[in-house]
């Protein structure tokens, strides 16, 4: 269940439950395997509090004679939250029935950061709720300190025998250290503060990393190309950490450089990236590597992320600018876009140098329901929705995800669409109704293909006009999608 370069992982903790079983004792166990990847026990203890709720519900659902009644739980942990799955094969769950299920109750309270509850097909119905890894404690940072903006830079023999090289588990604890010099406790992936989960990331796979280590021993400079999903072969590369004494050396060129080696190595065939757009020195090096910008990410970086030595906007959410980089062979490919998109894709494929036939035909989808993904980070404020299958439905389906996460007021929403679908043009219409507004094009990122992605912003201060491009490319992906959102938004005002 752990996300990999295309493998899953088992799950660490497999339990059938009979109905002559305590409830209690799946919950019990949940909750163990939680402290023992390092959660707090309090936040255990809410998550055990939700499974017994989902198993509770599960029984008062009525069993047939010719499915067993038994309950299953699975447990995984890929290093940056654990996530639960109860399954059982009763009486089919509706959509209105999930809806007014008494755990709901609990996401509400912020129990758990993600709960999705519902029927389908064959595999039954599926109760899946996750809990992400919490910021790091004062406590476990005693040897390090937040460099200030003005430190001084290490001396030159230092910069010159710095080792790049690929990061073992060994190194972890060095380069929590690192982040904290770099970001203090605002970085937005807590899993970076904990060594344990950084090593378990690394161990899985679902995290590729290279570090830069110091003749002192410390690591100073961080990238990595991390998967997010199972199935995924098109990772993120991020995570890029560079210590304030050690920059303006040509020190990110180097790790990247080293990352673009490893993936070329492990016939990865792209990765796509997050630019900040404070300052264009991310984009610049990511351009110089072959990349090339594919939308923008409106108000997408949480506002309590602040950058020790660069320029920061307090009370803001930050917007990213986000690119890709081929590094391999990627194969062609149909796709389907709204037809005010074509001429604008067309230019940022030319760019990547990628065969791609764009067609803009408007096909209502041969399927009723729609198969959807979510997931949520409560931290940064973030939903995310990957669809699978487009169906009639789909806005019905993403307005009651919508609907689930009231409580979490996100800031910001993203929805995946598969492109090679021919329905996609038209799903991206639907959505429209619901406040969804184009914001990139990801060659790969999806298993089935390309990716469509839109955005639905809150009413979050943004700040559009201190979006910082290095160049006029990015200057048009910018402007083409602040005019769309201004479109469908102020659409949206006035209706």
């Amino acid at each position: 269940m752990s996300t990999t370069s295309g493998v899953v992982a088992p799950p660490e903790l497999h339990i059938v439950l009979t109905d002559a079983a305590p409830l209690e004792s799946a919950g019990a166990a949940v909750r163990a395997c939680a402290v023992g990847n390092g959660f707090e026990a309090e936040r255990a203890t809410r998550l055990q509090v939700v499974v017994e709720e989902l198993l509770r519900e599960s029984r008062s659902r009525e069993a047939a004679s010719t499915t067993p009644g038994d309950i299953t739980v699975d447990v995984a942990f890929d290093g940056t939250s654990l996530e639960v799955h109860v399954v059982d094969h009763r009486l089919p769950l509706s959509s209105e029935q999930s809806r007014h299920l008494p755990s709901r109750r609990l996401l509400s309270l912020g129990f758990v950061d993600y709960l999705h509850i519902g029927f389908e097909g064959t595999t039954g119905n599926v109760a899946t709720c996750r809990l992400a890894m919490a910021s790091a404690h004062p406590d476990d940072l005693l040897h390090a300190e937040m460099l200030e903006p003005d430190v001084p830079d290490a001396p030159d023999v230092e910069q010159i025998e710095i080792d790049v090289r690929l990061m073992t588990p060994a190194d972890a604890d060095g380069l929590v250290q690192c982040v904290f010099r770099c970001y203090g406790y605002t970085y937005p992936n807590p899993s970076m503060y904990q060594a344990k989960a950084i090593r378990r990331q690394l161990e899985s796979g679902s995290m590729i990393s290279v570090v830069a280590i110091a003749p002192s021993g410390e690591v100073v400079g961080h990238v990595a190309l991390t998967f997010d999903r199972p199935g995924d072969v098109i990772p993120e590369a991020g995570k890029m950490i560079v210590d304030p004494r050690y920059r303006g050396h040509h020190l990110a060129e180097r790790l990247s450089l080293k990352r673009k080696e490893i993936a070329a190595e492990r016939a990865i065939p792209g990765v796509w990236s997050e630019t900040v757009t404070n300052h264009p020195a991310s984009q610049r090096l990511a351009i110089q590597r072959g990349a090339a910008e594919v939308g923008l990410l409106i108000g997408y970086g949480p506002q309590s992320m602040m950058m020790s030595g660069l320029p920061n906007q307090e009370s803001v959410r930050h917007s990213l600018l986000a690119v890709f980089t081929p590094t391999g062979p990627l194969p062609p490919a149909t796709i389907t876009v709204p037809s005010y998109v074509a001429d604008h894709l067309v230019t940022v494929v030319e760019r990547l140098g990628i065969e791609r036939e764009i067609l803009t035909a408007s096909v209502e989808p041969s399927r009723n329901r729609s198969r959807i993904h979510t997931s949520a980070s409560a931290l940064a404020g973030a939903v995310e929705i990957r669809v699978h299958d487009i169906g009639r439905d789909i806005a019905e389906q993403v307005a009651d995800v919508l609907d689930e996460y009231l409580a979490m007021a996100p800031a910001t929403v993203h929805l995946h669409l598969p492109a090679s679908d021919a329905s996609a043009a038209w799903a991206v219409a639907e959505l429209e109704r619901v406040g969804f507004v184009w914001c990139a094009w990801t060659p790969a990122f999806l298993p089935a293909g390309d990716s469509i992605r839109l955005q639905r912003v809150s009413d979050h201060p943004v700040h559009l006009e201190t979006i910082v491009c290095s160049r006029d490319e990015g200057e048009e992906v910018r402007d083409f999608v602040m005019a769309e959102w201004t479109r469908v938004h102020r659409g949206r005002t006035t209706a």
